[in-house]
C-alpha cells in the first residue's frame, strides 16, 4: 500500500520501533544514506528542519523510497512550519516541545503528532492534547531507568526517547517501555558516505532492526501470556 499524509504513520513508527534521523542538507548524500538504511530494514525517517532544504529532501525521499516508508519532519517549531512541511509530504511531525498550534495543524491535516516533553506533567499534557506519540527529550541525562519510571504511572502513553540513543543501548529503552527509539549519528557513522560506508550503514541497520523487533516480539508474547 502506498503511504501518504493521511496514513497513520504513528502505527508504522510503533510497529517498527525505530526512527532514523538524517541531520544533513546535501540531497545526494541523504538519498544515499536513506537508501542504505531502507535496505537494512529501516522504514521511518526523520528530516530535521535544521536543514534549510528539508522540504526538498522530504519531497524527494517521499518519491524515491518504496511506499512502505514514512518520512517525517523534525525540529518543527511553529504551525506555519508544520503546514509547509506537510505540504512537502511529511507523514509525521516531531518537535522538541509541545506547541498547541502544531497539534491543531496535525489534527486538521491527518498527520501524526510527536511532540517533545520531559517531565511527567509535560508528557501527560502533550498526550492529553492529542499527541500520537510523546518524544521524551532529552533522555540522555537519565537514561532508560527514567523512561521506565514514566512508563509505570502512564502505561497507556506511547513514549519515544530521543537523545543519547546508541546501537548498543537502543533495546534497553524498548525493554523499559518505549514504543520506539530514535537514532542518528551512531547508526550513520562518519562520512564520506559512499561504498563501504553505505554498506556498513545497511549492516548496522539490519542488526538493530532485528534486535528491536525481537525485543518487541518477546514483549508482546509476554503480555499475552500474562493476560491468560
Amino acid at each position: 500500500m502506498k503511504l501518504n499524509k493521511q496514513t497513520n504513520a504513528a502505527e508504522i513508527v510503533e510497529r517498527t520501533g525505530l526512527v532514523c534521523i538524517i541531520r544533513m542538507d546535501d540531497l545526494e548524500t541523504v538519498r544515499a544514506i536513506a537508501g542504505a538504511l531502507y535496505k537494512g530494514g529501516v522504514r521511518c525517517f526523520e528530516i530535521p528542519l535544521t536543514a534549510g532544504n528539508a522540504a526538498e529532501i522530504i519531497k524527494d525521499l517521499s518519491k524515491r523510497l518504496p511506499g512502505n516508508a514514512v518520512i517525517g519532519a523534525g525540529t518543527v517549531l511553529t504551525p506555519e512550519d508544520a503546514e509547509r512541511i506537510i505540504d512537502a509530504g511529511a507523514c509525521f511531525i516531531v518537535s522538541p516541545h509541545f506547541v498547541p498550534g502544531i497539534a491543531t495543524v496535525c489534527k486538521a491535516r491527518g498527520v501524526a503528532l510527536i511532540p517533545g516533553a520531559f517531565s511527567p506533567q509535560e508528557v501527560f499534557t502533550a498526550w492529553k492534547a492529542g499527541a500520537d506519540i510523546v518524544k521524551v527529550f532529552s533522555i540522555r541525562p537519565l537514561g532508560a531507568a527514567y523512561l521506565g519510571d514514566l512508563s509505570g504511572p502512564y502505561p497507556g502513553i506511547k513514549l519515544m526517547p530521543t537523545g543519547g540513543i546508541s546501537i548498543q543501548n537502543a533495546t534497553d529503552f524498548i525493554e523499559a517501555g518505549a514504543c520506539a527509539v530514535t537514532i542518528g549519528r551512531d547508526i550513520l557513522g562518519k562520512g564520506p558516505w559512499a561504498g563501504k560506508a553505505l554498506d556498513d550503514i545497511t549492516a548496522r541497520a539490519r542488526d538493530l532492526v532485528a534486535r528491536i523487533l525481537e525485543k518487541k516480539t518477546k514483549q508482546k508474547h509476554g503480555s499475552q501470556h500474562n493476560q491468560t
